[in-house]
């Protein structure tokens, strides 16, 4: 899977899965405040950045692997 394949399909959750938090959390609870989505958005973002900082990591560490192999 490409880097921007995999970048936009892991921001595309996020907003999905904020949604589908909001909608339940409004199933839960009569009346929630709008600044919940929010919450949940930058949250899902927060989540994200860690996701591609890590695998950046680890795709670098691979690469540098790799050249000392050849």
């Amino acid at each position: 899977m490409s880097e921007k394949t995999f970048q936009l399909r892991l921001w595309l959750i996020a907003v999905l899965a904020s949604i589908a938090l909001f909608v339940v959390t409004e199933l839960i609870w009569e009346e929630v405040p709008d600044i919940f989505l929010l919450v949940y958005l930058v949250a899902g973002f927060i989540i994200n950045h860690f996701i591609s900082k890590i695998r950046n990591l680890k795709s670098e560490k691979a690469g540098i692997f790799d050249k000392e192999i050849k």
